[in-house]
C-alpha cells in the first residue's frame, strides 16, 4: 500500500467539482467502521493474549496467526486519526513526526499480514506434504524465532521507501489560509517522468503485497486438498482390507487419527478462508489504486471520491472478519475466548459482591448506631 486512497483522494490531483458522499451514506460507512473498529481492536486483543492462558496455542502455526493479529490490531488504532481529517476536511493537523509514523507503519502491518498467510500456508505444506521432521523442540523454537524476525524484518525493509519519503506539507491559497498535507514525495525519474519512481514503488507493493502472495498461498493450498483427498482415498482402501479383529485391536489409534486429521482439517479449512476474506477485500482497493496511479480518467471521475471511501473502508473488514473466524472455526481459540470471557465476568461479579457487601456492612453500621 502506497498511500491511503483517502490521502489520494485529498490530494491535488482530484478536480475541484466532484460528486460528494451523501450525508446518510457517511453517517452509515462511519457509524459501520465503529462497529468494525472495535470489534477489530477486541477480537485481535483476545486473539495475541488467548496463548498466554492455553499452551496448546503456542506452536508455531498458532504463533504465526498471532503475530496476524497484533498487525491487525496496532494497523487500525491509526484509522480514526485518518478518517478524523478526511472527514472534517481540515488537513493534516498531527505534526510531521506522525506524519511519518502512520501510514508507513500501516504499510508495515499490511506487509506482515500477507506474510504471515504465505507462512501459515508453507507451515502447513510442510506439515502435511512434505513433512521435515524435525521433532526438536529447541529447532523448533529457533527456526518460528527465525521465521517470525524475518517477516517484520522484510516488511520494514519494504516501507522504508514510505518512510523516507513521507512528508508534511504546508499549503497557502490566495485567500491567506494555510493547510497541511501529508504525502509521499518521491524525487522525479528524469525531467520528462515526474512521478516515475513512486509508480514504480506503487508496482512494487501490488506485487509483493497481493500478487505474490496470493499466488504462493493459492498453489500451496490446492497441493494440501489434493494430498488430503489422496490421503483419505488410500485409507477407504485400507480400511476394507483390514479384518474385523484388528478394527477391534486399532480402535484407539483410529479415534487419535481421526480427532488429528479433524483438528488439522479445520485449521486448514479457517487459513482458506481468512486468506479469501484477505483476497476479495482487497481486490477492490489494489485495482483502484493502480487506476488512480497510472490513468487520468480515474482521478478525474466526478464519482472517485465515494468509490476510494468504500473501497478504503473495505480493506479492513478482515481486522474485524478474522478474530470472528479463528473463534467460529478453531476449538482451541473458541476455549480461549471463552475462558477470557469468564475472567472478565468473574472480576466484574467478584467487585459487584464487594461493593454489596461494603453497602450492607455500612447499613450494619447505621443500625448498630441507631440501637445505640
Amino acid at each position: 500500500m502506497n498511500d491511503s486512497l483517502n490521502s489520494t483522494a485529498s490530494s491535488g490531483n482530484l478536480p475541484r467539482k466532484f460528486v460528494p458522499e451523501p450525508f446518510a451514506m457517511t453517517v452509515v460507512r462511519l457509524s459501520v467502521f465503529g462497529i468494525v473498529f472495535l470489534a477489530a481492536v477486541i477480537g485481535n486483543f483476545f486473539v495475541f493474549t488467548a496463548p498466554l492462558g492455553n499452551s496448546r496455542l503456542r506452536t508455531f502455526s498458532y504463533c504465526l496467526i498471532t503475530n496476524l493479529a497484533i498487525s491487525d490490531f496496532f494497523s487500525i488504532l491509526w484509522v480514526p486519526l485518518i478518517l478524523a481529517t478526511e472527514e472534517l476536511k481540515s488537513g493534516w493537523i498531527y505534526g510531521a513526526f506522525l506524519c511519518k509514523l502512520i501510514n508507513p507503519s500501516q504499510v508495515v502491518c499490511g506487509l506482515v499480514t500477507t506474510n504471515v498467510h504465505v507462512a501459515i500456508a508453507a507451515d502447513r505444506y510442510f506439515s502435511i506434504v512434505s513433512p521435515l521432521g524435525h521433532s526438536c523442540s529447541h529447532f523448533r523454537y529457533r527456526r518460528a524465532f527465525i521465521i517470525v524476525s524475518t517477516i517484520w524484518i522484510v516488511a520494514v525493509i519494504c516501507s522504508l521507501p514510505s518512510f523516507i519519503f513521507r512528508q508534511a506539507l504546508s499549503v497557502t491559497f490566495k485567500s491567506g489560509r494555510k493547510i497541511d498535507y501529508c504525502h509521499e514525495i518521491f524525487p522525479p525519474m528524469n525531467a520528462d517522468s515526474e512521478h516515475g519512481y513512486r509508480q514504480m514503488y506503487s508496482v512494487f507493493l501490488f506485487l509483493v503485497n497481493y500478487v505474490i502472495p496470493i499466488s504462493i498461498s493459492t498453489v500451496l493450498y490446492a497441493k494440501i486438498i489434493l494430498h488430503l483427498k489422496k490421503t483419505k482415498l488410500e485409507r477407504k482402501k485400507l480400511g476394507r482390507k483390514f479384518s474385523q479383529s484388528s478394527r477391534a485391536s486399532t480402535k484407539d489409534t483410529k479415534v487419535y487419527c481421526n480427532d488429528s486429521t479433524q483438528l488439522e482439517r479445520r485449521f486448514i479449512s479457517m487459513a482458506i478462508v481468512i486468506i479469501l476474506i484477505f483476497f476479495f477485500c482487497y481486490l477492490p482497493y489494489q485495482a483502484v489504486f493502480l487506476l488512480a496511479e497510472f490513468t487520468e480518467y480515474t482521478v478525474s471521475w466526478k464519482y472517485v471520491r465515494i468509490l476510494m471511501n468504500v473501497v478504503y473502508f473495505l480493506t479492513w473488514l478482515p481486522n474485524a472478519l478474522n478474530p470472528i473466524c479463528f473463534g467460529a472455526m478453531d476449538q482451541r481459540y473458541s476455549k480461549a475466548f471463552r475462558r477470557i470471557c469468564f475472567v472478565f465476568q468473574d472480576s466484574s461479579d467478584k467487585d459487584s459482591k464487594s461493593n454489596q457487601s461494603g453497602s450492607l456492612s455500612r447499613q450494619a453500621r447505621k443500625v448498630t448506631y441507631t440501637n445505640v
